[in-house]
């Protein structure tokens, strides 16, 4: 029965760390309702500037470098301004800003929703990253809102190596 037990503690743990590998690496963020990835609006370098969906593109300012913080949690850095997103003081509007390393409001946990699939949740809220627009309007603001379960508010991340 012991040992019966103990092989079972050893499966239980294996499964678990399978599932939760951590992402390393350089991504697109593409929703899975209207196909957009995430961008800092015009590539601009300057802080302030809106996080919004854009027509898929191998681009440095639409591949996003994941910064390991503990379990599945990530702050991101995009490969094109060297920031990340964060939002607005006392708002839901995501936009961009220095990365500080450790910050609360620049962490983002990955909940598994399926194969390759995630809902992408402001650490420490109940608050998830979502397209504003749910048609995928190009340059249409991406916000913070409650959980709806639905596929605007579902990612999917793939690898991308940038050409420019």
């Amino acid at each position: 029965m012991r040992k019966y037990l103990i092989a079972i503690g050893l499966a239980l743990l294996i499964c678990q760390a399978i599932s939760a590998q951590t992402i390393k690496g350089n991504y697109a963020i593409k929703n899975v309702s209207t196909g957009m990835l995430l961008r800092v609006k015009d590539a601009s370098n300057k802080n302030g500037t809106p996080l919004v969906a854009y027509d898929p593109q191998n681009w440095k300012c639409m591949t996003w470098n994941f910064i390991a913080v503990a379990g599945s949690t990530y702050q991101l850095k995009n490969l094109f301004t060297g920031k990340t997103f964060q939002p607005k003081q006392s708002d839901v509007v995501l936009e961009e800003q220095p990365l500080t390393l450790g910050s609360n409001n620049q962490q983002y946990e990955f909940e598994p929703a399926g194969k390759d699939i995630y809902f992408i949740k402001l650490k420490g809220t109940d608050l998830y990253i979502t397209p504003e627009d749910k048609k995928g309007t190009s340059n249409s603001p991406i916000i913070l809102a409650k959980k709806t379960k639905s596929k605007e508010q579902q990612w999917t991340i793939y690898e991308q190596a940038p050409t420019m």
